[in-house]
C-alpha cells in the first residue's frame, strides 16, 4: 500500500551511532534498532486503535549519552488504514519528521 514508514538518522557527536526506524503498516509491527541491534520491537494492528499517539523512548550511547524520543501520530478513525506521521527527537530536539 506504501503507507510503511522507513527512516535512519545519526545521534551523537565523538561517538557516532546509527538509529534506523520501521513501522509497517500491514500488521503494525514497530522495529527500531541503534547500530543494527534492536532496542524496540512492537507488534500491535492499529486499525482500530483508539490512541492516536505512540512514543518510543530510549538512550543510545555509553560515554556520549543522548535521549531519543520517536513519536508515531496516526489519524484516529482506521489509523492502520492510512497515511501516518512520525517525529524524532534528539536531547528534545526535533531532528526529523517523516
Amino acid at each position: 500500500m506504501g503507507l510503511n514508514i522507513d527512516f535512519a538518522f545519526d545521534v551523537g557527536d565523538q561517538e557516532k551511532h546509527r538509529v534506523e526506524f520501521h513501522w509497517g503498516q500491514f500488521f503494525g509491527r514497530v522495529r527500531i534498532t541503534v547500530d543494527g541491534v534492536e532496542v524496540v520491537q512492537h507488534n500491535r494492528p492499529q486499525m482500530f486503535r483508539s490512541s492516536a499517539r505512540r512514543v518510543f523512548a530510549f538512550s543510545v550511547g555509553q560515554q556520549e549519552t543522548h535521549d531519543v524520543v520517536i513519536e508515531k501520530i496516526s489519524p484516529r478513525f482506521l489509523g492502520g488504514a492510512r497515511k501516518q506521521k512520525c517525529n524524532a527527537f534528539v536531547d528534545g530536539e526535533l531532528v526529523g519528521e517523516y
